[in-house]
């Protein structure tokens, strides 16, 4: 385990500090372990979640069959693409 050597210092209200410690009791943990074990947790959920783009069932139908069979790129993009060929010789 690594070891442990920053600080996360929190103020709460009488009424957080109580719920925390009934819930840390309940799952058989310190009130620490089960602050830190669940900030991390969440912590993880939130970053994993922030990589992921969630689309509606149509949404993702749709996008599934632009890749299959993906739009001719319209005149102005082939034109700006043979100008950029063009300049990179």
């Amino acid at each position: 385990m690594p070891t442990r050597t920053e600080r996360l210092d929190m103020r709460l209200t009488p009424e957080q500090k109580d719920l925390l410690e009934r819930a840390a009791s309940l799952t058989g943990q310190p009130l620490t372990g089960f602050a830190l074990s669940n900030l991390v947790e969440r912590a993880q959920e939130i970053i994993e979640r922030s990589g992921r783009t969630l689309l509606s069932r149509r949404d993702a139908e749709k996008f599934l069959k632009l890749l299959e069979a993906p739009p001719e790129p319209v005149p102005a993009l082939k034109a700006a693409l043979r100008r950029r060929n063009a300049r990179r010789g």
